[in-house]
């Protein structure tokens, strides 16, 4: 284990002093290596959604252009348009009248 020795202002070392004995902390070590592992495990889920929100942006910038943007009125229409062709093709395999 290595040691590190740190100088903090007396109003920190009063509020880590008031959490020892809130939260039932021995040393005012143990305290701190707690909020250190806090703090880092922190810090990994931050890197992890940073590389998850560039892997995300990354793909929107492959997909820029591949996927037509519709407003809701075209995609009423696209949809209309894909009911009635598929109600032809159904009506002429099938030889019935759909609608």
């Amino acid at each position: 284990m290595e040691s590190i020795s740190i100088k903090l202002e007396s109003a920190i070392a009063k509020q880590i002093e008031t959490g020892m004995r809130e939260f039932n902390y021995t040393t005012k070590t143990e305290f701190i290596r707690d909020a250190i592992r806090d703090k880092l495990k922190e810090l990994e889920e931050e890197r992890s959604k940073k590389k998850t929100w560039d892997a995300l942006f990354a793909t929107r910038g492959i997909m820029k252009g591949k996927v037509p943007v519709r407003t809701k009125e075209e995609e009423l229409e696209f949809q209309k348009k894909v009911d009635k062709e598929m109600m032809e093709h159904y009506e002429k395999k099938f030889g019935i009248k759909l609608t």
